[in-house]
């Protein structure tokens, strides 16, 4: 009997360490040893699966591995190869620097007493995600998808403010009825086939379709399952949970959950594709093709809105709702290439957005925790980590060359090339307008964070909103009480007033509250400099990082065409 090398039982070791370090943490009830805990489950979780990816991809070949050795029906079962244990790495890479990169803001904005359950939500997000990555079987999918969708929940709402409850509130109701579909899906599918096994379904599917029997069942089990991971996934138009959840998490949630959450979802939908319905047969029952749509809607209508937003949280939350739509497109290409391009685009993606939002955060720390676009002029040069940061990730997601978005946009040409005519022509006008709006909100943001708050001219988005001195809640937390009296005395003198007295008030106010913006601004200054030792470490391996997928892509095509023809 073949013996099975040692290194196969990673994935399973992998999806176990997670889970009982999550078990651990309520022992402790401490942030600080939940936080070292969560980052040692991490290391060690990311150093197996990249020895897994180092054997598979030398080998180039995958495995099954059964639960306890109980075979189908009654067991469950693991199937690795190339682009598992690469999706895999990847996750337990971004999650650990995305978690050392927030950590001032997690125990800002997280209540003391709950900041071990936040990192033991972490645990169990990274766990979903393995799983998902991982599982040969559709139920353990379902399961793993509601464990992911609490734990993204409670990472959103552990801010503790009225914002984040009512994004968290929005977020499980969108999150619940893609589960629901999906879960109606696999009943359906189990009732014609017998089967929850991914491998088990495909034959029965093949056969199925090839005879006609259930050809109306099979393609709405298709439908359905389909458009419930892509709910989960945020693909326009089931977005509008999306901005306000990422927008008002604190940094290390948003950039996991844009980077990580939304990608686990379309991995177990890519599975769903190759391994049990199979892209011929989606092509064929025209899934691919609403696929291909809706991810053209998304890259233009995702930037149109990401264009209108002043609040730069919210504006890349409104990115991510395009470049969910470019992975959506190139699977909607029918073509090898085009898939090839997709999964290179959840990878670069992933390592660009979480930089983007923590850099984000780190502008803020230093404008009086403001996001807004007028408070965070010049706010590059106070925090040039995350200035030089930003420019990078937005550099990346328009597409410039040697950046990690570049790649996958080239090869999203390439897919559409070998696509059929109809498709070639959408893609080119869509890739140009979607590059141009991306541009037009990301550039001006650049230029703002690294202008002087002297210089003359106007940001792009807005500036004639400044007079307002409307920040978001942590400027208001930021800034002294005088200026709230002010600004409360402002509005009841608008009001009352009928002569031009108000004015004259309207502009003290204003001095007031810059004064005292800018004094909270340097106290972040100060605070962020003593202890933001992990978030320059993130930001120059997230840089670094993206630079070597824009220039050394070669490897990583190669490791994910392999991967896909596995499945």
């Amino acid at each position: 009997m073949h013996e099975m090398p040692f290194v196969y039982n990673f994935p399973f070791f992998s999806i176990l360490l997670t889970l009982v370090g999550g078990m651990a943490m309520p022992f402790f009830r401490n942030g600080k040893v939940a936080q070292k805990i969560n980052i040692g489950v991490i290391i060690a979780t990311g150093v197996m699966n990249f020895i897994l990816l180092i054997q598979l991809a030398t080998t180039g070949e995958s495995f099954t591995y059964m639960m306890g050795h109980f075979p189908a029906p009654w067991g469950n079962e693991i199937k690795a190869g190339p682009l598992e244990a690469l999706m895999a790495t990847m996750f337990c890479f971004v999650m650990g620097f995305s978690l050392l990169g927030g950590l001032i803001n997690i125990y800002e904005d997280v209540p003391k007493k709950k900041q071990y359950l936040y990192f033991l939500m972490m645990n169990l997000l990274l766990c979903s995600m393995l799983a998902l990555i991982y599982t040969n079987d559709t139920f353990t999918g379902y399961v793993f998808i509601e464990i992911n969708t609490l734990a993204a929940c409670a990472i959103v709402m552990s801010k503790d403010s009225g914002e984040t409850i009512v994004a968290t509130i929005r977020y499980l109701i969108m999150s619940l009825l893609g589960s629901g579909l999906f879960l109606m899906g696999l009943a359906m599918l189990y009732n014609m086939t017998g089967h929850l096994l991914m491998e088990s379904l495909q034959p029965v599917i093949v056969q199925m379709a090839d005879t006609g029997k259930y050809f109306l069942p099979l393609t709405a089990v298709m439908a359905i399952t389909t458009l419930g991971l892509s709910v989960k996934s945020a693909l326009y138009p089931f977005h509008s949970w999306l901005p306000n959840a990422h927008g008002s998490a604190t940094s290390s949630s948003s950039a996991i959950l844009s980077g990580l959450v939304l990608k686990g979802y379309i991995i177990l939908l890519i599975k769903m594709m190759y391994r049990v319905y199979t892209p011929e047969l989606m092509a064929k029952l025209h899934i691919t093709d609403a696929m291909f749509v809706l991810g053209i809607l998304g890259m233009i209508l995702g930037s149109v809105k990401a264009l209108r937003e002043r609040h730069i949280k919210r504006m890349t939350a409104y990115s991510s709702v395009a470049q969910i739509g470019y992975i959506f497109m190139g699977l909607g290409l029918n073509s090898e290439i085009g898939a090839m391009a997709a999964v290179f685009h959840i990878m670069s993606h992933a390592v660009t957005k979480p930089m983007l939002f923590l850099a984000a955060g780190g502008l803020a720390n230093v404008s009086g925790h403001s996001y807004e676009f007028k408070d965070l002029r010049g706010a590059a040069h106070r925090n040039k980590f995350a200035g030089v940061a930003f420019v990078i990730g937005a550099l990346s997601m328009i597409g410039i060359p040697l950046f990690a978005g570049f790649p996958p946009k080239l090869f999203f040409y390439t897919g559409a090339i070998q696509s059929d005519m109809f498709r070639l022509p959408v893609v080119l006008i869509a890739l140009a307008i979607s590059t141009a709006l991306n541009a037009l909100y990301y550039l001006p943001v650049c230029i703002n964070i690294w202008r002087t708050k002297d210089e003359p001219g106007h940001h792009g988005h807005g500036d004639e909103h400044d007079s307002h001195g409307h920040g978001d809640e942590h400027a208001d937390h930021g800034a002294h009480g005088g200026a709230e009296v002010l600004t409360s005395h402002v509005h009841d003198e608008e009001e009352g007033a009928v002569h031009g007295g108000a004015a004259a008030v309207a502009d003290t106010a204003a001095a007031a509250f810059t004064q005292n913006k800018s004094e909270a601004a340097e106290h972040g200054e100060h605070h962020n400099t003593r202890t933001t030792f992990g978030f320059r470490a993130s930001m120059v391996v997230f840089i670094a990082t993206n630079f070597a997928l824009g220039i050394a892509y070669g490897p990583m095509m190669e490791v994910i065409k392999k991967g896909l023809e596995l499945l």
